[in-house]
């Protein structure tokens, strides 16, 4: 089972500007980031802004093309306050679908802490560039890795060399 082509709105909230996923929908490996950032939400797609185009990159160098990949995320549009009253049901609702997404995949690649800690129960970082366990999620590889965006701030090594091990890994499947 996977999203509906007739979800136009969040059922917990009502927005209407959702971020569904995208890629070949029996894609082998599926990307599971956090929450739509402004590019994303004005595009209509997960990661296509410059936290995308680092992942695309970087993927592209350890060998593996993301146009191949199945993309979505955690939420479906930007998150709420954490106070507010769909918090819980629009994180909820989002978290169900990426579960169902998730089925039949061969390799499940988490990015960010909270993806991580959501679907894990564990700190990205303590278990970046490693492969987890979730007791939602059922793949024959379960990869952590750090939100991309974090080479704005503290340089690409960290999400290159986990990327580079997801690579050897995906292969080895």
């Amino acid at each position: 089972m996977s999203w509906d082509d007739d979800i136009y709105t969040c059922p917990s909230c009502g927005r209407d500007d959702l971020v569904l996923p995208s890629g070949p929908k029996r894609a082998n490996i599926l990307i599971i980031g956090e929450f739509p950032a402004k590019e994303e939400m004005r595009k209509g797609k997960p990661l296509v802004g410059a936290t995308g185009g680092v992942l695309r990159t970087e993927l592209g160098k350890a060998g593996l093309d993301m146009r191949q990949m199945r993309i979505t995320n955690l939420w479906l549009h930007p998150k709420p306050n954490a106070k507010s009253d769909h918090y819980e049901a629009c994180f909820n609702y989002g978290k169900e679908k990426v579960i169902q997404e998730a089925k039949g995949r061969k390799a499940i690649l988490l990015l960010g802490s909270d993806t991580v800690k959501d679907l894990c129960h564990e700190k990205v970082s303590d278990v970046s560039g490693l492969e987890v366990q979730s007791p939602y999620l059922s793949a024959p590889l379960l990869f952590a890795c750090v939100q991309p965006a974090t080479v704005f701030h503290q340089g690409v090594g960290e999400l290159r060399q986990a990327l580079f091990k997801f690579s050897r890994k995906v292969n080895e499947l």
